[in-house]
Order: C-alpha cells, then sequence, then structure tokens
C-alpha cells in the first residue's frame, strides 16, 4: 500500500518557523486542503495525518469525511530546545520514521501542510521505487540558508570543509519503504551529531535532511530532485517567485508557503468546506496570481520585429 501522510506536532512554548507563531487554526486549515485533495487525486492511495495531539473540530470531521486517517505518534525523538526556530518541525523526522515502522507501507510520501496535490501521484511513485526523492530547493551554494547547512556539515565534518551541499528542502520526503527507512536512520545519526556537538540548525529540518541526503549519495544509496512533481510557489507581494510549470510540466503538487498560508489555502479550504470537492484548476491558478503560460503578445511582436530588422 502506498501512503501519502502529513505530521503535525502541537508543543507549549515551541516554535513553527523562524518567525511569530501563526496558532494552530492556520495548520489545520492546511492539512485540510493538503490532505484531501491528495486524497482526491490519489483514491487507491492511503492518506494519513500524523501528529502527537487530538485533532480539534471541525477539522476532524472533515478530514474523516475525506476519508483521512489520524494516527497517533508521541514526539519523542528530533527534539530541540523549544525556543529554536523550527522546533516543531522537526517533528516530520520523528513522524516519518514512526510511520515506516508502524504502518506497513511498501511506498510513503510526506507531505507538508501548506501544499495542494491537483495531479495524481503515479509517476513520483515510479520514480519513488529507484531513489529517495526530496524537493531541491532553488539556492546557490551562497546563499544565506544553503550556506548555513554547509556550515552544519563543516561542524559534523571539520576534515572535509568546507562543504557545499545541496540545499533539499522538508516538504516532500518519499521513497520505497526500505530505502527510506535507511535514509530515515541516516537523519537520526545526523541528529544525534548535531546534539553531542552541541549544533542548533536553525535551519530546521532541512538541515538534517541535506546532510543524510549528501551522505547518502556518499555511500552509493541514490537521492533525486523531485522537482518534477512539486515546486515551492512565493505569492507575496514583497517576494513573488513562482513558474508556469503549474500547467506545463504539469507539477502534481504547490507548495503555498508563507502568506499563502493565510490567503490562498485559505480560500481552497472554505471552497472545499462549503462544496465539497475542490475548485477547478484556472480557478486555483487564478487565486494564486500565477503567470499565464504564453508570452506576452506585444513584446513578443516587439522582439521578433527588431529581430528581423537589419543592425
Amino acid at each position: 500500500m502506498d501512503l501519502i501522510f502529513s505530521a503535525f506536532a502541537t508543543l507549549e512554548g515551541h516554535r513553527e518557523s523562524a518567525h511569530p507563531n501563526q496558532g494552530r487554526a492556520v495548520y489545520d486549515r492546511g492539512l485540510v486542503v493538503a490532505l484531501a485533495s491528495a486524497r482526491a487525486c490519489n483514491p487507491g492511495c492511503r492518506v494519513a495525518l500524523v501528529t502527537n495531539a487530538p485533532v480539534p473540530e471541525p477539522y476532524a470531521g472533515q478530514l474523516a469525511a475525506a476519508g483521512v486517517e489520524v494516527l497517533r505518534c508521541p514526539f519523542d525523538s528530533f527534539r530541540f530546545p523549544a525556543d529554536l526556530p523550527w522546533s516543531l518541525a522537526f517533528y516530520k523526522l520523528c513522524a516519518l520514521r514512526w510511520v515506516l515502522a508502524h504502518t506497513g507501507c511498501d511506498r510513503c510520501l510526506m507531505l507538508d501542510a501548506d501544499t495542494y496535490t491537483q495531479r495524481p501521484l503515479d509517476d513520483l511513485w515510479r520514480e519513488a521505487d529507484q531513489a529517495v526523492l526530496l524537493y531541491q530547493v532553488e539556492h546557490p551554494a551562497s546563499q544565506p540558508m544553503a550556506a548555513a547547512i554547509s556550515r552544519r556539515a563543516d561542524a559534523l565534518d571539520p576534515a572535509g570543509a568546507p562543504h557545499c551541499l545541496t540545499h533539499y528542502g522538508g516538504e516532500l520526503v518519499a521513497g520505497r519503504a526500505d530505502r527510506l527507512r535507511a535514509f530515515a536512520d541516516r537523519c537520526a545519526a545526523v541528529y544525534g551529531e548535531i546534539t553531542a556537538a552541541g549544533v542548533l540548525p536553525e535551519e530546521g529540518d532541512e538541515a538534517i535532511l541535506a546532510i543524510a541526503a549528501w551522505r547518502s549519495a556518499l555511500a552509493g544509496e541514490p537521492v533525486r530532485s523531485a522537482n518534477a512533481y512539486l515546486a515551492r510557489y512565493w505569492l507575496g507581494a514583497r517576494f513573488y517567485f513562482v513558474s508556469t510549470g503549474y500547467c506545463l510540466t504539469p507539477l502534481c503538487v504547490l507548495h503555498l508557503p508563507g502568506q499563502a498560508k493565510n490567503r490562498q489555502l485559505l480560500l481552497l479550504y472554505r471552497y472545499y468546506t462549503r462544496r465539497g470537492h475542490f475548485p477547478p484548476d484556472r480557478t486555483v491558478w487564478r487565486w494564486c496570481g500565477l503567470p499565464a503560460a504564453r508570452p506576452p503578445l506585444l513584446t513578443t511582436l516587439f522582439v521578433r520585429l527588431r529581430a528581423r530588422l537589419p543592425f
């Protein structure tokens, strides 16, 4: 059985991200959208929320109506101080190991709570048989977060410094169960080394994922980019970063972080809970303000004309 799940933990005083906490309701709404949309597009898959706490109403009923299970997993590993940025995000790694040990799944996919699935995942499952799949963040080596992750690797392996690691995000982790068990064990080993060295990863679970992926590759255990199946779409007024892959590839999963949690995902939640289904793709794309998948007419004509003119 293929399992799709999202992980969410709540602990008093712990931080959801590097910014002030937004509150549980924001994540509960997002989880309904993430898991109900994954279930709608992949009816043959088992879909679950893995959590350490009871799910409040009306969200518990909405998940149950969508065919989403709720699995209770204690937050008893990958624990960092409460005031560390992203301290709650490390629960995803705890949940991944628990799922692999307790569900008997053949393959599994972990998705973040701020995702929306718009296509079946058939191709992803085929590729997940060959390697662990992670989302490769489009960050150059000098980008501050990517550089910080490499410095974490330097601290654990000074002899090999300076490192230049690929920055992998935590919004998607997929693979065959046996491959993921080996990968999750590497994550646990990295966590043990980090805590022993007193190196606190302020980059969240992505630091552990990136170091584990790097070590997996060195050991001949394949890790591949999942960017053919998911992309981050930053939809803020000050930081708008998108591509036309949403309809040209087309991507299976839209990751909508940041301000989209209280905007686009809120609209999707309201639409779904009132109508029992999600809106047409073009409506979702319009709400997200995604660019048209065609070049602008006037600019295109202007360039073609200039190209025809002599120097």
